[in-house]
């Protein structure tokens, strides 16, 4: 996996509309491959940086500009950044997990075979590299490299004339593993850097010195756009030179404020220290402040010499006062920050995620994270078939709370209209629904079949199989059944006045009024069904409630009876050896998991295997669906979550799909490409019956391609279509219609691939067309279009074909 500014954060370009910043930023992405590291946090020294001294004036100085006496050990490569950077990402021992991804057999087999689509060898990429000048790749996992982005300070432009943004920069630092591997990248930077910046002239690199550092400036037409590389002792930086002089004077200060240093990363970073082979660090606090100047610059005052009254000026203020109480009591101030890391080690592949949060202070998201421990408890409500469940514990009272303060800051009226909403149904909120509930809400999935999500192109296709449901668990079921009593009576009133009001009211001309629905009570195994919202005639599908055991269920009336029917059978996923395995295994104090059923993802095995090429299918050899889970939990100040999968599977899983990617991109070519041909016939036909064929067509192709300039419309290749395929497609033969009973001539013409079925497959549709223009597609798996089949193009002028009857 390769990380770049470019890639983590795609709105961070800088310039994007110059081709400068394309090959800037390729400086840095230079010194990122370069960068390969092995660098074990616990073993670096945070020791204090001490002067470099000048050699004795009896000894000769090392030569070139590359040459230093720094000895001192290098700081922790995090320390080398500013506690407010934006975004924070590092790299290390990257050769080894290229080894490791190379030494999956079916990658191994792929690239072994004679018709691989990839023009290198991979397995030789070491050999690559050393052309290039790299170092080995001893001394490539032995270097760890950071990139850091940060906003410029007071440099802004407008984005599409909305708001002001800031300019993002960034700096790249490499530790090489000691001062001879560190000489040899600046070697490298010395002979590629000056390709990348922009320089009409043709000047030589400058050489300077700040503090411990030696600096070489390679100059650019535009001075901000000048690269600058740094190097002392292993250390070695580069970057714009506006952003390196900050860096580089920041370096220097005492006073400097590192983000390695900074509590919120520390948190983080201590969850993301083993076997890792790169990470993102995310700062939330810079965000968090960003956020705040840009409502403030949004919610400014009117510039000054615009006389605005004083109403006005009052009005914009507490508007921008509103805004930036939305923000705290959002909580965003309570993360630490959010962070990324990765490793690959002995065919496996952890993922870790971890968000610095204190649960303890006030604000949305900190609710959100304070719940009990997950209990998995409406697994014991669901089929044993359950494909996705996925549960979440939070803290009720709390989240409810805030909600209701958040809702109240822009609407003053809004307490009182939930307490007359409350005096309404006869139900404080709080007390007798958020209160009743333990916090774990729960999402659970049945009857998915992937077939219909690929034929459909929707996520959750609703078919009559397909089942999905909501549960909260509750701590006080019978409070609930009483206020949603109460609830239902409410509605039941407010759909008999409306209904009541229809009766005698007219609906706006030209209209009708929708009809009301009638909540109703249904009683079903014994467990009662609120019905409050849909269609008088599909109760079925209907919005439906029911408290069950002490379980809060909500989906379509269908969903509600799925799990009454599952609780009473008792044949449910909380009884699944593999669940209980799986659930089992979550951290002490989880605040969510999440798992999705072998089933479900044996059918998407069985999807890819039909999509994709037969020279692909080396990746799915040996592939076995399993349960997958996963789980979140809290730890002190920061949320976690691991995922560890096998190496050769997620290999498998990647080439596979990339293969049917790439198949799919092949086929829309060729469909695009029979477009064209089909479009240059049409055009050729109206040419003949114009010229040479009187008003008649022609059914030869080679006739058609003949011009008298010798020129011609279409290749060779497209008149053996008829025969041969031409980019997956073949031509049927061109009918002729003669003109006749008042008709003029006609013709018509078909185009189907040339394998219509299998991933092997080269196009996806069938075409018909004929003298009108019109182009008419039809599913290839659906037979071959014809002049009824639905069009979905036109090659004739705006005006329409033309009447060749007359010729």
């Amino acid at each position: 996996m390769n990380f770049s500014p470019c890639h983590v954060f795609p709105w961070t370009h800088r310039f994007r509309q110059a081709r400068t910043l394309w090959r800037s930023l390729l400086a840095g992405g230079l010194l990122l491959t370069l960068i390969l590291s092995n660098w074990n946090l616990a073993e670096a020294q945070r020791t204090r940086r001490q002067p470099a001294r000048k050699a004795p004036a009896t000894t000769t100085p090392p030569a070139g500009p590359t040459a230093t006496t720094e000895t001192t050990t290098p700081r922790p490569l995090a320390e080398y950044f500013p506690a407010n950077a934006l975004l924070y990402a590092e790299f290390e021992r990257l050769p080894n997990a290229v080894d490791e991804v190379l030494a999956v057999e079916s990658l191994k087999q792929f690239l072994a075979a004679s018709d691989s689509p990839l023009p290198i060898d991979l397995t030789r990429y070491d050999e690559a590299l050393a052309a290039f000048g790299f170092p080995d790749k001893a001394t490539l996992a032995a270097t760890r490299i950071g990139v850091g982005l940060m906003l410029a300070p007071g440099q802004k432009k407008p984005l599409g004339g909305l708001f002001p943004t800031p300019e993002v920069e960034f700096v790249v630092v490499l530790i090489a593993p000691d001062n001879a591997a560190a000489a040899r990248f600046v070697q490298l930077g010395e002979q590629w850097l000056p390709t990348l910046v922009t320089n009409t002239r043709r000047v030589k690199p400058l050489p300077g010195r700040a503090g411990r550092f030696r600096t070489t400036t390679f100059p650019a037409a535009k001075a901000t756009e000048s690269l600058v590389m740094a190097h002392s002792g292993q250390v070695v930086a580069a970057g714009f030179r506006p952003v390196m002089t900050r860096w580089l004077t920041q370096m220097t200060q005492p006073t400097f404020n590192p983000l390695g240093k900074a509590r919120g990363f520390e948190d983080v970073q201590k969850q993301l220290t083993d076997n890792r082979n790169g990470m993102v660090y995310i700062n939330t606090s810079t965000i968090g402040t960003y956020v705040r100047d840009l409502f403030a610059e949004l919610l400014r005052p009117s510039p000054s010499g615009k006389r605005v009254s004083r109403e006005q000026a009052r009005a914009e203020a507490e508007f921008a006062a509103k805004i930036n109480q939305l923000v705290t009591q959002s909580g965003i101030g309570a993360v630490d920050g959010a962070g990324y890391a990765y490793g690959i080690k002995d065919g496996r592949v952890t993922q870790r995620i971890v968000v610095g949060l204190d649960r303890a202070s006030e604000g949305l998201f900190p609710s959100f994270a304070d719940g009990l421990r997950v209990s998995g408890r409406a697994a014991d409500f669901l089929p044993d078939d359950t494909q996705i469940f996925a549960t979440l514990s939070v803290n009720p009272t709390r989240v409810y709370d805030t909600l209701r303060q958040m809702a109240g800051t822009f609407n003053a009226r809004y307490e009182t209209d939930i307490q007359v909403a409350e005096r309404k149904f006869g139900v404080n909120f709080r007390q007798e629904i958020a209160a009743a509930l333990t916090g774990e809400i729960t999402l659970a999935v049945g009857g998915l079949q992937v077939r219909e999500v690929v034929n459909t192109g929707t996520a959750l296709p609703f078919t009559d199989n397909f089942r999905v449901a909501t549960f909260a668990v509750s701590n006080n079921p019978q409070a609930l059944r009483d206020a949603f009593a109460k609830i239902f009576s409410a509605a039941a009133r407010k759909a008999a006045d409306r209904k009541a009001w229809q009766a005698v009211a007219k609906p706006p001309e030209g209209t009708t009024w929708r009809p009301v629905f009638d909540p109703r009570v249904k009683t079903y195994e014994g467990e009662t069904i609120w019905l409050f919202e849909g269609s008088n005639e599909d109760e079925e599908n209907a919005f439906a409630v029911s408290v069950v055991a002490n379980v809060l269920v909500a989906g379509r009336t269908s969903d509600v009876k799925w799990v009454i029917d599952t609780y009473r059978r008792g044949q449910t996923l909380g009884r699944r050896e593999d669940f209980n395995v799986g659930f089992g295994a979550r951290p002490a104090d989880a605040m969510g998991s999440a798992y999705v059923s072998q089933g479900l993802l044996a059918q998407v095995l069985d999807e890819l295997r039909k999509e994709t090429p037969k020279r692909y299918q080396v990746f799915l050899e040996g592939l076995t669906s399993f349960p997958f889970f996963t789980h979140i939990g809290r730890e002190g100040r920061v949320i976690t979550n691991v995922v560890d999968m096998s190496l050769p599977y997620l290999v498998g899983i990647a080439g596979a799909g990339w293969g049917a990617s790439s198949a799919a991109d092949e086929r829309r070519a060729n469909e695009q490409g029979v477009r064209e041909v089909l479009r240059a016939i049409y055009e050729a036909q109206m040419e003949y019956a114009r010229g040479d064929g009187k008003g008649n067509y022609s059914d030869s192709l080679p006739t058609l391609a003949k011009r008298a300039d010798g020129s011609r419309p279409f290749s060779e290749e497209v008149e053996l279509m008829t025969r041969l395929p031409y980019r997956g497609y073949v031509l049927g033969p061109i009918v002729l219609r003669p003109a006749g009973d008042g008709k003029p001539a006609g013709f018509s013409l078909t185009a189907f691939p040339a394998v219509r079925t299998g991933p092997d497959r080269t196009g996806d549709q069938t075409f018909y067309l004929d003298e009108t223009g019109v182009l008419h597609c039809l599913p290839a798996s659906a037979g071959d279009a014809n002049a009824e089949s639905p069009s979905c193009d036109s090659f004739a002028p705006a005006e329409s074909a033309p009447d060749t009857s007359k010729l």
